[in-house]
C-alpha cells in the first residue's frame, strides 16, 4: 500500500486489542524505513460507540412496524419488547418525540415515554436487529464522557509507540478537543488531535471545535446517521471551509470507494466522489472499511492514488484561498505571497518550505499554491506529520544555522531525492535566524545550482 501511494495509515481502536495496533505502528515503521517514505500513523480513539445487548438465545430479533418495544440500561436477554441500549444515563438524557436508530440507521424507533427503569418506544422503520448493533440518538444531548477508559488506555499505548496523530470520536464540544489533549499531555506527550465531525452537536459547535483541534476528519458515516443524507454534502464543504479558515488539514472520510471491498473497480459515482473532494480542498481522503477487511487493498490504494492525481491535474480556476486568520499572521502572508508569484511565474516549479514545527508547511499548503510543496524538518516526528497536509511532500533534513548551509541543502535534497533538476526554479521559505522556531519571515528565488564546480547560487 506505501508503493501504491499510501501517505498515512489509521489504527482504529474501535476494533482489535490496543498490543496488536502497537505491533502495527513497528510494522509501518519498519516498511516505511524500507521504501525511504515519511508514513504517518493516526490512532482512532473508539469514543462512547453506544450499543444494544445480547439478545434471547443470540437470535436475531424481527422489529415489526407499528410495535411497541422498551430500552433498557440494565442488562437483559433482549426480545422484541425489551432490549438493552448500554447508557447508564439512557431514561434522564431521552425524551419523548427523539428518534432513536439501530443499526447504522436501518431501523427507526420513536419515543414514547419513559418510565422508572426503561424507554417506551413506538418502531417506525423495521427489520431484523442482530445482537450488540449500534444505536444513534441524532436529536438527544446526550450527556456520556468524550473518553473512555478504552480510550484512555489507547492514548497511552499510542504515545508509548509514537503514533504522529490521534483522532477523536463523537466529539460535540471544544472542551471534548481539550479533554484528548490533556489526556496526551498527561502520558507525556504533545501529539496533534484531529476532530472527527459525526455528531449533530459538533455541526452546531463547527467553527469552535475546529479551532481548538489540530486537523479535522469528515466522518461521513455516522454524520449520515445524525444528520439527513440531503445534509452530509453541505455539511461536508461546510467542514472544508471551516478548516480552511482555520487552517488545518482536512479529511475527508467513509465509503469513497466501498464497492471495492469486493470489487476491483469502483462504480462511477465513487470515483466521482473522490475527485470532488479533491476539488472541494480537502487535504487527505480516507479508506477504511476498503483496505480493512476489502478483497482488493492495494488496487484500492492504486485506484484512489489515480483519481486523485487525475482530479488534482484538472483543478477549477481560482480555488478559493481563506483570508489570514489575523492580520498580524506574517507566516501566511509569505504563504499568499508564495502562491501569488507561482501564480505569475510558469517556471517556478516547487516551494521548499524548512519548519521545525510544521506549522509553516501546513500554513503553505492552506494557501494551495499549485506546485508540489517540500517541507523540510530535522524533528523525524514533525515529517511525519506533514504526511497528512495537502500537496506538502515531507523530507527529513538536518538542522540548518544559516542562508547559505539552507540554499545549500534544498539542491542536495531535492536532487539526490529526484524531486527537482539542476537549472529548475524554485521559492524558499524559512525564518530568519535560523534554527529559532517561530514565524515564517523570508521568501528567496532560487535556481537548484547547475553542475559547476563552484556550485554557487545563480539566482
Amino acid at each position: 500500500m506505501i508503493d501504491a501511494g499510501m501517505d498515512v495509515v489509521r489504527l482504529n481502536t474501535s476494533h482489535g486489542v490496543i498490543e496488536q495496533h502497537q505491533r502495527t505502528v513497528a510494522l509501518v515503521r519498519e516498511c516505511a524505513e524500507t521504501r525511504d517514505r515519511p508514513i504517518g500513523v493516526l490512532m482512532d480513539l473508539g469514543g462512547p460507540k453506544l450499543r444494544t445487548g445480547p439478545t434471547e438465545g443470540g437470535r436475531p430479533l424481527n422489529l415489526v412496524p407499528g410495535q411497541v418495544i422498551r430500552l433498557t440500561p440494565g442488562l437483559v436477554d433482549g426480545t422484541e419488547e425489551l432490549l438493552t441500549v448500554d447508557y447508564p444515563s439512557l431514561l434522564e438524557d431521552v425524551q419523548p418525540g427523539d428518534p432513536v436508530l439501530l443499526d447504522d440507521g436501518h431501523i427507526e424507533l420513536q419515543v414514547d415515554s419513559t418510565t422508572d427503569d426503561a424507554v417506551v418506544c413506538s418502531i417506525v422503520h423495521g427489520g431484523v436487529l442482530a445482537p450488540n448493533k449500534g444505536v444513534a440518538f441524532p436529536k438527544s444531548n446526550l450527556t456520556m464522557p468524550a473518553l473512555t477508559p478504552r480510550d484512555l488506555e489507547a492514548i497511552r499505548a499510542g504515545v508509548e509507540c509514537g503514533v504522529d496523530l490521534f483522532a477523536m470520536s463523537f466529539v460535540r464540544t471544544p472542551e471534548d478537543v481539550d479533554k484528548a489533549r490533556i489526556a496526551v499531555h498527561r502520558a507525556g506527550a504533545d501529539i496533534p488531535i484531529v476532530a472527527k465531525i459525526e455528531r449533530r452537536q459538533a455541526i452546531e459547535n463547527l467553527d469552535d471545535i475546529i479551532g481548538e483541534s489540530d486537523g479535522v476528519m469528515v466522518a461521513r458515516g455516522d454524520l449520515g446517521i445524525d444528520l439527513p443524507p440531503e445534509e452530509v454534502p453541505i455539511q461536508q464543504r461546510r467542514i472544508v471551509a471551516s478548516a480552511a479558515r482555520n487552517k488545518v488539514p482536512v479529511i475527508t472520510a467513509t465509503q469513497m470507494l466501498e464497492s471495492m471491498v469486493n470489487a476491483p473497480r469502483p462504480t462511477r459515482a465513487e470515483a466521482s466522489d473522490v475527485a470532488n473532494a479533491v476539488w472541494e480542498l480537502a487535504d487527505a481522503v480516507m479508506l477504511s472499511a476498503e483496505t480493512a477487511i476489502g478483497r482488493f487493498p492495494v488496487q484500492t490504494v492504486e485506484m484512489m492514488d489515480r483519481i486523485i492525481r487525475r482530479a488534482e491535474a484538472n483543478m477549477p480556476e481560482g480555488s478559493a484561498v481563506a483570508a489570514p486568520h489575523s492580520p498580524d499572521d506574517h507566516s501566511y502572508v509569505i504563504a499568499l505571497a508564495a502562491r501569488t508569484i507561482v501564480d505569475a511565474d510558469p517556471n517556478l516549479r516547487a516551494i521548499v518550505s524548512f519548519t521545525r514545527s510544521g506549522y509553516s508547511a501546513h500554513l503553505m499548503s492552506k494557501a494551495y499554491p499549485g506546485v508540489p510543496i517540500y517541507g523540510v524538518s530535522p524533528d523525524p516526528s514533525v515529517v511525519r506529520r506533514l504526511a497528512l497536509a495537502r500537496s506538502v511532500i515531507p523530507v527529513y533534513g538536518d538542522h540548518i544555522v544559516d542562508v547559505d548551509e539552507l540554499l545549500a541543502a534544498v539542491d542536495e535534497l531535492l536532487i539526490e531525492k529526484g524531486y527537482v533538476s539542476p537549472g529548475h526554479e524554485v521559492l524558499v521559505t524559512g525564518s530568519l535566524p535560523m534554527g529559532i522556531e517561530g514565524t515564517t519571515n523570508f521568501l528567496k528565488l532560487h535556481r537548484v545550482r547547475e553542475m559547476m564546480d563552484d556550485g554557487h547560487d545563480e539566482a
